[in-house]
């Protein structure tokens, strides 16, 4: 599929990734994962997401930062413990399905080079469309083709750049939270929720906005077709031990994932779609 006006091919070490420009924004998609690595509307030149400076680009290990599609499964696999977390999309080189330009931007379509892959049963169609305007909205498609209900886990595992975790403070969650620092205790959400720690928590419930607010500025993010949001920092500790993450990583950056935790039915012949709207 050839590129459009608006969208551009690059190489980065052993990656392709797919340059967008249009009158609203800017954005980049690395085919490496179908993963999306920057947005900046153009109203503020604000990039919205964070990735890490000691990311990996060599097209074997999954990239740091960004927006990270983890299918079928999110976070460990329930039975097999030799397979990688969050699914095996993530690790593949998706195909450009196709790009389109509108009047309000530009549309791209993606697919993974297979939904098929040890640990998952079931006939699949799986799409990614990501729309580029003032606003990023991404689909994550599942289609089930097969003739029996299947079910599946999966996030958008976004990372959001920030000036300062320490500062930030996340708007619109209320209610109990699963907290895996804490062997998975049932605590009550912060008010405010600020951060000044390792945060891994998974929230049962589905607000239709949330904001990120970091001083001044504020980013707001979306969802629908999902169960749960999960919030991530590693904290001090973490980021030091990880080999794609600088010492001082943690600082720069919040997940605030829109997430399937809790398992998500699909019937023959019908396509559930997890959806993100970053502002």
């Amino acid at each position: 599929m050839l590129p459009t006006d608006s969208t551009t091919i690059i190489t980065r070490d052993n990656i392709q990734l797919l340059h967008i420009e249009n009158a609203f924004a800017y954005a980049e998609i690395s085919l490496f994962g179908g993963h999306i690595l920057s947005f900046k509307p153009k109203h503020d030149h604000r990039e919205r997401l964070w990735v890490s400076q000691h990311a990996f680009f060599d097209a074997k290990k999954p990239i740091r930062g960004g927006i990270p599609v983890c299918w079928p499964w999110f976070g460990p696999h329930k039975s097999k413990t030799n397979l990688a977390a969050h699914g095996y999309v993530r690790t593949q080189t998706w195909q450009i399905i196709s790009c389109e330009e509108t009047r309000t931007g530009t549309t791209v379509t993606l697919k993974p080079h297979t939904s098929k892959g040890d640990g998952f049963e079931g006939d699949v169609q799986l799409v990614l469309v990501v729309h580029v305007e003032q606003q990023l909205t991404i689909q994550l498609c599942t289609t089930n083709l097969g003739d029996t209900p299947l079910t599946y886990n999966s996030a958008l595992h976004s990372y959001f750049a920030i000036s300062d975790i320490k500062q930030c403070e996340l708007l619109g969650l209320s209610k109990k939270y699963s907290d895996k620092t804490r062997g998975y205790q049932i605590l009550d959400t912060p008010q405010a929720y600020k951060f000044n720690e390792e945060t891994d928590r998974v929230h049962q419930e589905q607000p239709k906005t949330l904001t990120i607010a970091d001083g001044e500025i504020k980013t707001d993010i979306m969802s629908s077709g999902h169960d749960s949001i999960v919030v991530w920092n590693p904290w001090q500790e973490k980021s030091i031990s990880m080999g794609d993450m600088s010492d001082d990583g943690y600082l720069t950056m919040l997940c605030v994932e829109t997430a399937i935790t809790q398992g998500q039915d699909v019937a023959p012949n019908t396509t559930h779609v997890l959806q993100q709207i970053i502002q």
